[in-house]
């Protein structure tokens, strides 16, 4: 069983959770649209039309992913990292149309309820759709964690919403079955609604934040400074730092001035020192130092 498992999901962990997300996503949007029509519940049937969104926007985080990991080549010097903040963006904007469109339908569930709804078989299915949805969210979550791709860590935010929306329904559920009151069907997915909007303008902002070149988070760039600073020594002074993100890697540049009586060569082993111990910091990353020489002192008064 492992084997052929091994042999399905690829051995990259970020496109291995994509391909997870695929699948699950897949198995979900099939059980709450069909129990969303049995029962009658517009919430399940809701959830189960972002199910369908989840796994159009896994299978672009998948795209991406596996995209983006190619080398860069003469035409993209930089890499294909990009590709991840696009389908980053795609992801939120497909969250915000299900928004909408969830918000719409429980508009009209409220203003017109009907009479009832078979909550049982639409809890069960809610309830496991939570706790697959919760335990991939860990998975995702480490992985996002550990190779910085904005694709997966926007994948995770997302796999967190549908925890979030299938707990909900199961509320809702639970409240129409004790009360017998069928509103709170629509009530509960208007929230939801709500919800989906508040993520996908989180995900576009920190997309847009990637496009427009933005610096590392302030946390990120103090242990830069704190890396560079612990390299330098007291013999060597830096500046014009710059960082940005592309896709998973970071990009990091800046000048060192060194003293006059420094050789080419020991600059040059001072700067491979620093791009050694920053990727180590950050593996993959790109650093790039520009060395300067001592401003020159005037003469003497």
């Amino acid at each position: 069983m492992a084997s052929i498992v091994a042999r399905v999901l690829p051995t990259d962990p970020a496109s291995r959770a994509a391909t997870l997300s695929v699948i699950l996503n897949a198995i979900s949007m099939v059980l709450k649209l069909s129990v969303g029509v049995i029962s009658g519940s517009v919430a399940v049937l809701s959830d189960g039309i972002d199910s369908l969104e989840d796994f159009v926007a896994s299978g672009i985080a998948l795209a991406s992913v596996r995209y983006g990991a190619k080398p860069p080549d003469a035409g993209h010097p930089y890499g294909h990292g990009g590709a991840e903040t696009i389908a980053a963006t795609i992801q939120a904007m497909l969250i915000g149309v299900g928004g909408v469109f969830i918000l719409y339908n429980s508009v009209r569930r409220i203003l017109d309820p009907p009479e009832s709804i078979d909550t049982g078989i639409a809890i069960v299915v809610m309830l496991i759709a939570a706790t697959a949805n919760f335990a991939l969210v860990q998975y995702t979550s480490r992985v996002a964690r550990q190779t910085n791709s904005p694709a997966i860590a926007s994948e995770a935010r997302h796999l967190m919403t549908n925890v979030v929306q299938a707990g909900a329904v199961t509320v809702g559920l639970v409240i129409v079955l004790v009360t017998d009151e069928v509103v709170f069907d629509g009530v509960i997915a208007f929230a939801l609604g709500c919800y989906l909007l508040w993520i996908a303008a989180g995900i576009l902002k920190s997309s847009i934040g990637d496009v427009l070149d933005s610096s590392l988070e302030p946390g990120e760039v103090a242990a830069l400074q704190q890396t560079i600073r612990e390299i330098a020594g007291p013999s060597s002074d830096y500046h014009e730092l710059r960082t940005r993100r592309t896709g998973q890697v970071r990009h990091v540049d800046f000048h060192m001035t060194f003293p006059n009586s420094t050789t080419v060569e020991q600059a040059h082993a001072h700067i491979e020192e620093v791009q050694r111990r920053i990727e180590v910091l950050w593996p993959g990353s790109v650093v790039t130092v520009h060395a300067d020489p001592e401003a020159p002192r005037g003469p003497p008064l």
